[in-house]
């Protein structure tokens, strides 16, 4: 049997080395060597992208969404939130707690305290808090009580599963839309439809949302106006009582 295994063996390598001795036959041997290369690269490229996750493309909006709003929408949390205004970049910190906000704000390299209670905005200049303009940018669409509303009425486009246990939920939603939702208006215009993403952790709540409202964003200002809010959310329900700052 071993005898039968090492001539078939020596009849390969005998084959392989005739093939050798020509121009044609080293061309047939490249592009045989290419052929399995490239062959085992693709085989383990696409295996690890299957190990790391699973994309389900829907083009009816029935996929399973099994994600909980309920953290978030308790108005108790740990948050960062970042906002990319044509570029300009402005990050905020802080801690919520029903319908009381303490935090810092960078903008620019400097860094201020604020808070925000009932819809008014403060903002710590010197050694005390000062009234300012609404500190956020589309707060009429982040706002812990409306992001359902914008999730019920945007189209689902994909769900994507990771190994890890997370969850990512991509949808797209046009200017018509969320303006009927503002103001309950018809604007009937042909747009680029905007994005909102949420990702969940292994227990399905939602711990971050990202929105990209450019096209939004370019019709309320009527310039060209590009718009990014990254939200992420953590500790639920573990933020102590905040007491409003004198003034």
């Amino acid at each position: 049997m071993k005898e039968k295994k090492k001539k078939e063996e020596n009849k390969y390598i005998k084959f392989i080395k005739d093939l050798y001795q020509s121009k044609r036959g080293r061309a047939v041997l490249f592009f045989i060597f290419y052929f399995i290369f490239f062959f085992v690269l693709i085989s383990l490229i696409r295996t690890n992208y299957n190990s790391n996750r699973t994309v389900d493309t829907q083009n009816d909006n029935k996929v399973n969404t099994e994600y909980k709003l309920d953290g978030i929408e308790s108005g108790n949390y740990h948050f960062t939130r970042e906002e990319n205004i044509n570029g300009a970049v402005t990050n905020f910190t802080g801690d919520k707690n029903d319908d009381k906000i303490e935090g810092v704000m960078a903008s620019n390299n400097t860094f201020y305290n604020y808070f925000i209670y009932d819809n008014i905005n403060l903002i710590k200049t010197t050694d005390k808090y000062e009234v300012t303009s609404e500190l956020y940018h589309f707060n009429n669409i982040t706002d812990d009580n409306n992001i359902s509303k914008f999730l019920e009425k945007a189209y689902l486009v994909s769900k994507t599963e990771y190994e890890s246990g997370n969850t990512s939920y991509n949808y797209e939603i046009t200017t018509n839309t969320i303006d009927s939702i503002i103001n309950n208006t018809n604007l009937d215009i042909a747009d680029i439809p905007n994005k909102i993403t949420l990702e969940t952790n292994e227990e399905d709540e939602v711990v971050k949302i990202t929105y990209d409202l450019t096209s939004y964003s370019t019709y309320i200002n009527n310039m060209p106006t590009t718009t990014t809010i990254t939200v992420n959310y953590s500790n639920f329900g573990e933020i102590e009582d905040i007491e409003i700052p004198e003034s």
